[in-house]
């Protein structure tokens, strides 16, 4: 239980916004549920939003120190910062002995703060690469963490928290625990018999909860099982097709051979892959299989986010991929299936989806957490303007909504009236002082407790 609370806590990051689960949602088959937010979006490696290298990653932190004091970003400014790679899916990973797309992560973990072995590699296939995994973000400077962050910050930060204070509908059974165990040295004397809080245990922990993360109960492992009607004779073609032509890298239980490859994303130069971790120049521009199970859930595809639904992921492949291999050759061998056949397929991935993930059933339940917003952006257009200050008023006289109560509240006493477009046209017009945070300058979650509140 207390992996799981970690995996939800947006106070493991910097300024309490980002948790693991930020960028692992289980309704997203344990990817980003972000991805197409249009603050998603990395510029790649030409440096310019809006061509056509750009990646769909993940929303992280400001860059900032971790004293708080915010700096300007080379890429993002006083925006929140971007992942150059689209979050992997935490759900199945606890098979997998190198994790991340380029396979960074393991199969040997070494104690973060000591750089001893606390797993070796070699005592299973996967060994230890999921607790190696779950440090690596919590001392990113980019997704939860500060300028050289340490150890001994993420120990502080923990040590002041209330767990999940920042949550919302957290699930019965983590809320009987928080009701014995009422802060994180409890909570790590509850699972580790001391209350130390160190790295290690940190990893320990949020690796134990990932390996609950099972999802093995599909339309495909019903028609296995024995269930004939489990499967549409549409999806069983599509199965069919799938034995057929993709069976070499997504065989096995998680439909994924472990295997890094290029198969024609992007041209190799814009993102080395695994040559990053091997130095092989036979590994530049390869990336590791993603298994397919739940991959519905999962849209935008590949490392870089590039193409938006599975239909566009089959004529990708049925193409032979988008960029031609070193030799000359596609990127892929192409499959030259009919619409019909591609529709098939794209039928059967679907039939691939665990319906306790999509519905965040047990044990992919959890907290949700709190929604990013901008204050000051009362219409929720992303910019901060007159426009905001006039809808607050119309919500004020006229009975418009307030699409965010939260964004509306400019000066965060937690009421909403005549003071809130005062304080606004104050910002725009008049001493320039900057609105609370999460203030204009980029979206957040709010940290002090109101009323009010901000629907998706």
């Amino acid at each position: 239980m207390l992996g799981k609370i970690l995996f939800w806590e947006t106070q493991l990051s910097a300024d309490s916004s980002i948790a693991c689960g930020s960028c692992h949602s289980m309704e997203n088959g344990g990817s980003d549920s972000r991805s197409f937010d249009p603050l998603s979006v990395h510029p790649g490696p030409d440096g310019n939003f809006g061509t056509p290298d750009d990646i769909r990653g993940s929303i992280g932190v400001q860059n900032q120190s971790c004293l708080g004091v915010l700096s300007d970003d080379p890429i993002f400014g006083l925006e929140r910062q971007v992942t150059r790679r689209k979050s992997p899916s935490a759900i199945n990973a606890m098979f997998d002995g190198r994790l991340f797309w380029d396979g960074r992560a393991g199969p040997q973990f070494l104690n973060p703060e000591t750089g001893a072995v606390s797993i070796p590699g070699n005592t299973n296939p996967a060994a230890g690469a999921l607790e190696a995994q779950a440090v690596g973000p919590i001392i990113s400077d980019a997704e939860m963490g500060c300028e050289v962050r340490t150890w001994d910050d993420v120990r502080a930060r923990l040590l002041a928290a209330a767990p999940l204070q920042y949550a919302n509908d957290i699930p019965q059974a983590m809320l009987d625990t928080l009701s014995q165990f009422s802060d994180y040295e409890s909570l790590f004397q509850m699972a580790f018999g001391s209350p130390e809080i160190t790295g290690e245990r940190i990893a320990f922990a949020i690796a134990t909860y990932e390996r609950t993360l099972l999802a093995d109960q599909t339309p495909l492992d019903q028609f296995i099982a024995g269930n004939p009607n489990a499967l549409s004779p549409q999806q069983v073609m599509g199965m069919n097709l799938f034995l057929n032509n993709c069976l070499p890298c997504h065989g096995g239980p998680f439909l994924a051979d472990g295997v890094f490859h290029d198969i024609g994303v992007r041209p190799e130069n814009e993102d080395q892959g695994r040559f990053g971790v091997t130095g092989n120049p036979g590994d530049i521009g390869r990336f590791k299989t993603p298994p397919l199970r739940n991959v519905e859930l999962r849209a935008p595809y590949f490392h870089n986010g590039g193409k938006q639904t599975l239909a566009e992921v089959v004529s990708f492949y049925n193409g032979g991929g988008d960029f031609q291999n070193p030799d000359g050759g596609p990127g892929t061998p192409p499959l030259n299936l009919p619409a019909g056949a591609q529709a098939n397929l794209v039928l059967f991935l679907e039939a691939l989806t665990d319906e306790r993930v999509r519905n965040a059933l047990p044990p992919f339940d959890h907290p949700t957490l709190a929604i990013h917003f901008r204050r000051g952006d009362s219409n929720r257009d992303g910019s901060v303007d007159i426009s905001d200050a006039i809808h607050c008023l119309q919500y004020l006289f006229d009975g418009v909504p307030a699409l965010c109560e939260d964004a509306t509240d400019m000066n965060d006493d937690g009421q909403l009236n005549i003071a809130d477009p005062v304080r606004l046209l104050g910002r725009l017009f008049g001493s320039g002082e900057i609105l609370p945070a999460p203030t204009e300058l980029t979206r957040g979650p709010d940290l002090t407790f109101d009323p009010l509140e901000c629907l998706d």
